[in-house]
């Protein structure tokens, strides 16, 4: 049987409890700032895997399909635009 993964805020604690000895003893102030910006990065990774990178991008639906048709449209404008004629 394996065991389950920790998520990264109960690790975070065990490694400062171990190798800090938190609570008693505290690391200073920018290395405690950026051991919690790591864990919290790492939550936000934990939390993001399996979805895909685009998930956010194609919720609404109707408007990605405005943002398709209106890019089709721009395309067929520059395409018909001439800009040889004289003045």
């Amino acid at each position: 049987m394996t065991p389950t993964a920790q998520p990264p805020f109960q690790q975070t604690l065990r490694w400062l409890s171990t190798h800090a000895r938190f609570p008693a003893q505290r690391l200073p102030e920018k290395a405690e700032l950026l051991v919690l910006i790591a864990t919290a990065a790492a939550t936000e990774e934990s939390t993001a895997a399996g979805k895909p990178a685009n998930a956010t991008l194609v919720r609404n639906k109707d408007f990605a399909a405005q943002m398709r048709n209106y890019t089709a449209m721009r395309r067929r404008t520059h395409i018909t635009c001439d800009n040889s004629a004289k003045t």
